[in-house]
């Protein structure tokens, strides 16, 4: 066999046999085959000089698939790709074996099916004692396993140099143990502005902040990596053109060398400037109003704990809250729009601010209401001077672009004490002193004590026995006549409710209306009035009690004309009992004037244009100013009872005479309310007031006494 004679004469060959194998005979060639035969991991070919097979081991069979009779005679050519028989890769290996002594090579090998694998080869030239090329020894091993293996390492390591690269906001780059800068990513340069050759060789400390160099850190980050192998890091850091970004990321220990030397730190660092920025904007939005940019209402409650909590450890350190409502802030936003009444608000916001000391906290706790916690006062001598401040402050006009406004304020006064846990309860109550404030003419301050508190406790009970009494029939009507003042004729009734309460028995108005229209309940009750009246008055009608003349006048709520299907009611109520339009009068008050929104306005008019009168009621008594009756269409006015009363002092029968002057000059019915004496009819006729009720011509009666009245007129 060729390859047992050429390892015969191979002194590598012969080298290895004697070596390995002592005992045995050197010139055996049963030996040496089986050798051969045996190197199964390896392909064992014999090669002539020209590169002609000679001889193939069993692992060359089992390696390529070619039995030895197949393969012999033929070129090594045929376990070479196509591409590399083209390139002469044969013939430049066999070229370079016998210049060198030896040829190693990797690449990729054709088995007799086509298939490939990576095999590494080592090519040696055999020559004789006289030194003549005999041929070649070529031994083959396929190591495709381990050359994936290389390949994907490889890969892996070329996808994590693009991902690196990639990373266009995340600096990645690794210092030596003593802090040197060792490698710098594209991504590193980027975020600090640093140029790979302008920072490797540096110290890392550079990036840091002066601060943090003077304090160490730079130092105890690497001793904390080392000691933890991986450690998170948020700081600030230092760009390279001096500007600061917060830098979260981690500090890693590399693992030590075989020598067991420490290799460094790799450090991962990411900008999160912009997220920092974001969380603290909304934190902030969470704690200031976005409007006035003042704090609020949430924010307010943990400066009121705060303040609880440090009178409970130490009661010396006195506090109050102030509640601060806006009067008539409603109509400011009916009237000029959410624009103007946002400006009026920031302007308000400015000018409490100059009202307290920087120890106090002012806030804006919802639409018109703010809150001011005074700190550190001496009593409640403190809480209300720091309220008139704020009254005397707020009387003043607010310039808009549709002119001046005025909004003056009702402040409600809670001093603190030991009985408060949570700020809500004392909050609470100096929003019940506010209510109180407003309920006395408004534009002033009240402080709580515990009779209001028992106000406030009343008023919740009569708030929930008034959600049941319409159920329970427990509401009643009563009829005031309206008379002609001339002549005495009875012109008309105007329909006053009563409560007959299960326990407090026989209510008037002003004993549950005020509470009614702090809440909704105002809008059943007018709903209620408005159809039990109507069906009573065409009950008159039927029964012939009611001439044609008789006029009904039922009281409404500025609540009522803010609701768009308030016309629908009031349609549906004349036209359910069939009543004549002009033969019902709606009264509202001045709050409703000032208080008008395009949605009241539109509702008013539409029930004009049905033929329904409006009468302004309590005239004189609000906030109403002369002008504003050229901006709404009414039919009549109703003097309230105090000027009446006061008609023998010279300003009161000077205001009568203006108001029934006005009127007059309006085209509109001036009626007088509480005549109580003949006089007072005198002076009335003699001004030239058109109609009067009162208790001198009759109190409130029941419908069945208004009938009776109605029959002894007829």
């Amino acid at each position: 066999m060729v390859l047992t004679k050429i390892l015969k004469t191979t002194p590598q060959a012969s080298a290895l046999v004697n070596g390995s194998f002592n005992d045995a005979p050197i010139d055996d060639d049963g030996f040496y085959r089986l050798l051969i035969d045996n190197l199964t991991a390896y392909s064992a070919i014999a090669l002539s000089p020209s590169g002609i097979v000679m001889d193939w081991n069993s692992g060359a069979q089992a390696t390529f698939g070619y039995t030895r009779a197949e393969v012999v005679g033929r070129s090594i050519e045929i376990i070479f790709t196509a591409e590399d028989v083209r390139t002469g890769a044969p013939g430049a290996e066999l070229a370079a074996a016998r210049t060198t002594g030896c040829a190693l090579h990797d690449r990729w090998q054709v088995c007799k099916d086509g298939s490939r694998f990576w095999g590494s080869s080592t090519l040696e030239p055999v020559r004789d004692a006289a030194g003549s090329l005999v041929g070649f020894i070529m031994l083959v091993r396929d190591t495709t396993a381990s050359h994936e293996a290389t390949q994907l390492l490889a890969d892996s390591e070329q996808q994590l140099r693009m991902l690196v690269g990639s990373l266009r906001d995340y600096a990645i780059f690794s210092v030596e143990p003593d802090g040197a800068i060792k490698t710098w990513s594209a991504g590193a340069a980027r975020v600090f502005g640093y140029e790979a050759h302008e920072i490797v060789g540096r110290n890392f400390s550079i990036l840091f902040t002066a601060a943090d160099v003077e304090s160490g850190a730079p130092l105890n980050e690497l001793s904390d990596a080392r000691r933890s192998e991986s450690i998170d890091v948020e700081r600030w850091l230092v760009r390279h053109d001096g500007s600061t970004f917060l830098a979260t990321g981690k500090t890693s220990a590399l693992r030590s060398d075989t020598a067991g030397e420490q290799r460094g730190f790799a450090k991962i660092i990411h900008d999160t400037t912009a997220h920092h920025l974001a969380v603290q904007e909304i934190r902030r939005r969470a704690e200031i109003d976005q409007l006035t940019n003042l704090p609020n209402r949430h924010t307010f409650y943990e400066h009121v704990q705060r303040a609880i909590a440090t009178f409970k450890r130490r009661s010396s350190s006195l506090f109050a809250v102030l509640f601060i409502d806006l009067d008539h802030f409603r109509a400011i936003n009916d009237e000029f729009g959410h624009e103007v009444a946002d400006q009026v608000l920031t302007v308000i916001a400015r000018r409490l601010e100059t009202c307290v000391r920087s120890e106090d906290v002012l806030a804006r706790i919802g639409g018109d209401e703010f809150a001011i916690l005074l700190n550190g006062i001496n009593g409640s001598i403190d809480a209300t001077d720091a309220a008139r401040r704020i009254l005397q402050r707020m009387g003043e006009a607010v310039e808009t672009p549709v002119g001046d406004v005025f909004a003056a304020t009702s402040i409600g006064i809670a001093m603190g004490s030991a009985k408060y846990d949570l700020p809500q309860d004392i909050l609470r109550d100096a929003d019940a002193a506010m209510y109180i404030a407003k309920s006395q003419g408004r534009g002033r301050a009240v402080e709580f004590d515990e009779s209001i508190g028992n106000v406030i406790r009343e008023n919740a009970d009569l708030n929930a026995d008034l959600r049941h009494a319409i159920k329970r029939n427990e509401l009643r009507l009563a009829f005031q006549p309206v008379v002609r003042l001339w002549d005495e004729a009875v012109i008309g009734f105007e329909a006053l409710v009563r409560w007959k309460h299960p326990r407090r028995g026989l209510l008037s108005p002003s004993g549950f209306i005020p509470q009614a229209e702090e809440t909704n309940l105002i809008v059943a009750v007018d709903r209620w009035v408005l159809t039990a009246a109507c069906e009573q008055f065409a009950q008159w009608r039927e029964r012939g009690v009611a001439g044609p003349e008789l006029q009904l006048s039922v009281n409404v709520s500025s609540k009522e004309f803010s609701r768009e299907e308030f016309f629908a009611d009031v349609r549906d109520v004349v036209t359910a009992n069939r009543l004549d339009p002009q033969s019902l009068r709606l009264e509202i008050t001045e709050g409703t004037i000032m208080e008008r929104s395009p949605r009241s306005n539109r509702v008013l008019s539409a029930i004009r244009d049905l033929g329904v009168y409006v009468d302004v009621d309590d005239f004189g008594t609000g906030y109403a100013s002369l002008g504003s009756l050229n901006n709404i269409v009414v039919d009549g006015l109703k003097i309230d009872w105090s000027f009446v009363t006061n008609m023998k002092e010279h300003h009161g029968w000077e205001i009568v005479q203006s108001v029934v002057s006005l009127a007059h000059k309006l085209g509109l019915v001036a009626t007088a309310e509480g005549i109580e004496t003949r006089e007072q009819l005198r002076q009335l006729i003699a001004l030239g007031c058109d109609n009067g009720q009162g208790y001198f011509f009759s109190p409130p009666v029941n419908s069945a006494a208004a009938a009776d009245l109605l029959r002894q007129q007829r």
